[in-house]
Formats: structure tokens, C-alpha cells, sequence
């Protein structure tokens, strides 16, 4: 009895690991699911520097790393703490969900888009720039 408890503790979890894996893999695929899976994409894989170009409002700045379109999590530039966060891009403007799933959405909503660089705000207003990092 004792061997299949301890067989039980560690097949289950593989179980739910692998469930929540190919359960992960099927959403991202079919994209009638949700708006999240829509074709505009500002931000994609890669780093991103935020910063603002107000000298009158600094802004220390964030490193946004983003693993795909929809996650990533956020880096404060100076002592590197930051969040995981959630993202949902239309036309116009992302939808993040900074910590996870219960958290508010912040919206950022998009000015422009010009060299790659993407300018917008938040719902403070203040205006924000994000630069992609090379690598």
C-alpha cells in the first residue's frame, strides 16, 4: 500500500503537468477562441525598454521581456525586480494583467508605431516609449 502512495504522489502531478501543457498548446492554436489570438501584434518575443521622453516626468523606465505575444514579465532596469504579466493585443491598444489572472487590467493604449519604437500610455496618461533590444 505504502509503495503505490508513493507511486500515486508522483504520477499524479506528471499527469496534471502534462494535462495543463497540451491543454496550454491547444488554446494557442485555434484561434476562434478568444480576441487575445488576434493577428495585431505590437510587442513580439524579445526585450523591450520602456522609458519616458517627458524630461519634466521622469520615469525610471521597465525591461519588457516578452516570450511570445500574449506573457512575459516585466524587469525594473535598476535592482531587476519585476512582475509576470498576461497580454491581450487589439487594434489600438494591449491589455495587460501585471501579477496574474485576479489582477486589474492595465490598458496601454497605442499613439504610434514608428521604427520599431511604440509609443502610448497608460491610464495615468503619461506618455511612454518602448524600444526593442537587439538579442
Amino acid at each position: 500500500m505504502q509503495k503505490l502512495t508513493k507511486v500515486l504522489k508522483i504520477i499524479i502531478p506528471i499527469i496534471i503537468l502534462i494535462s495543463l501543457i497540451t491543454g496550454c498548446t491547444n488554446i494557442k492554436s485555434n484561434n476562434s477562441l478568444s480576441p487575445r489570438y488576434q493577428k495585431t501584434a505590437y510587442f513580439h518575443k524579445g526585450t523591450y525598454k520602456s522609458f519616458s521622453p517627458d524630461k519634466k516626468n521622469p520615469y525610471k523606465g521597465y525591461l519588457y521581456i516578452f516570450y511570445d505575444e500574449y506573457s512575459g514579465h516585466t524587469e525594473e532596469s535598476e535592482i531587476g525586480i519585476g512582475l509576470p504579466f498576461s497580454c491581450i493585443q487589439t487594434e489600438g491598444s494591449v491589455k495587460f494583467k501585471f501579477g496574474g489572472a485576479e489582477e486589474p487590467e492595465k490598458i496601454f493604449k497605442i499613439k504610434s508605431v514608428e521604427n520599431n519604437v511604440i509609443t502610448g500610455s497608460f491610464e495615468d496618461g503619461q506618455l511612454l516609449k518602448f524600444i526593442p533590444i537587439p538579442n
